[in-house]
């Protein structure tokens, strides 16, 4: 009797046996199950909101890691993970980069801010090793990380561009603001200052007033001052989650405009002044995946921003290397897109036994993550629905969905 077994399958057979007789020789090389070195790069040692985002993120992509080994792990080889700190430090992220390197890893999960991933984006194909950022959302870094041919940079949060596109709908249509002044007010790094750039060139509105604010200060009276002098008709509020002590001031001021906030700044317990600003964020996926992440990990609940984005984060690159069948920077760059979209079949958190039977046997694979669908384009970066919302009360009312086809196009 014949047995198919695929070339995919095959390759995955090889690398767990022993490195003895013909099939040693023929693959050219010792093969073995050794564990694959993977790592996560996260602010750790920072304090306050950040430091809880990094220590949430830390436990997803622990769990991934647990997940993954137990059902074999990839290439039926544990991944062992390091854990970094970059202390939202360059020097510091370069140095975290370097261990890694020393330690043969080939991928990792982070960073987490946008500033962190462009020092050590250019710096990843000389290590030969691939990053997937659960966080960074700067629209340059839709080019980052490419050498050769080989884009070394990915992530699993979405392109800044499709949240900018959601703001300037809200401001320009007569439906929502149909502002005909517009201010911007953003954070004063390259998170913000992204944003704050694209959503001024898609307002139909004149742009009156364009305004960064440092963080961490308690008083912002000169960035009130202005946006209040400006007469906007609306402002445009973009900061990362738990950086908003400007917005509560303007609130307080005698500012009586419109606000469109950016994705993540609405907490699960509403403040009352934030009633009727409107928001952009990525359409929630109450999926069973993410269903069970939340379950596993409930013990933090909530979960801080972005955590779900870590664990689909290594699950997609244990993913890419069974699918490659092998553990390379490069394999992770090239089985992304596959392994995450697609028209395979759907597998999700926890699913990995399920998914590498199913690559094993020459099928393919759509990831349907905790996050997202997350589906990764060519630049490895998710093209997501998109919610338009409003704050009533206590609650938020979802006014449009924007489906990923909206963005399509418009993305340059």
């Amino acid at each position: 009797m014949n047995t198919y077994v695929s070339r995919r399958g095959y390759l995955r057979l090889a690398s767990t046996l022993p490195a003895t007789g013909a099939l040693a020789g023929c693959l050219g090389g010792r093969l073995g199950r050794s564990p694959i070195q993977l790592g996560a790069v996260l602010p750790l040692s920072v304090d306050g909101f950040l430091g809880t985002v990094a220590e949430h993120h830390q436990r997803a992509v622990e769990q991934a890691v647990a997940d993954v080994n137990r059902a074999g792990g990839p290439l039926g080889r544990e991944i062992e993970l390091m854990v970094e700190d970059t202390e939202l430090n360059p020097k510091r992220a370069r140095k975290a980069l370097q261990t890694l390197s020393d330690a043969g890893a080939i991928g990792f999960v982070g960073p987490v801010v946008t500033d962190i991933s462009m020092v050590l984006a250019d710096e990843l194909p000389k290590k030969d090793m691939f990053a997937v950022s659960p966080s960074s959302t700067h629209p340059a870094l839709a080019s980052a990380g490419m050498s050769g041919g080989t884009k070394f940079f990915g992530r699993t949060a979405a392109n800044d561009i499709q949240q900018a596109l959601v703001m300037a709908k809200v401001l320009n249509s007569d439906h929502y603001v149909g502002a005909d002044t517009v201010a911007t007010l953003y954070v004063d790094n390259s998170f913000g200052k992204g944003l704050a750039d694209t959503i001024e060139s898609n307002v139909s509105g004149d742009v009156v007033a364009s305004v960064p604010f440092p963080t961490d200060r308690e008083t912002y009276s000169m960035q009130v001052a202005e946006i209040v002098n400006s007469g906007a008709d609306a402002v445009a509020f973009a900061s990362e989650p738990g950086n908003t002590t400007v917005l509560e001031r303007l609130t307080e001021s005698s500012y009586g405009g419109e606000y469109v906030l950016s994705e993540g700044l609405i907490p699960t317990e509403i403040p009352p002044h934030l009633d009727g600003m409107y928001s952009a964020s990525v359409a929630a996926t109450n999926t069973t995946g993410a269903i069970e992440l939340r379950q596993k990990l409930r013990d933090i609940a909530p979960l801080a921003p972005y955590t779900q984005h870590a664990y689909d984060g290594l699950f997609l690159m244990a993913l890419a290397i069974h699918q490659a069948g092998t553990a390379t920077a490069t394999a992770i760059s090239d089985n992304l897109v596959s392994v995450s979209g697609g028209r395979g079949q759907t597998v999700s958190v926890d699913d990995f036994e399920r998914a590498t039977t199913l690559l094993d046997a020459g099928r393919d694979v759509n990831y349907q993550g905790a996050s997202s669908s997350v589906d990764l384009n060519a630049n490895l970066e998710p093209l997501n629905a998109y919610l338009i919302g409003q704050v009533d009360g206590a609650t938020i009312a979802e006014l449009e969905l924007l489906r990923a086809s909206f963005f399509e196009g418009r993305m340059d």
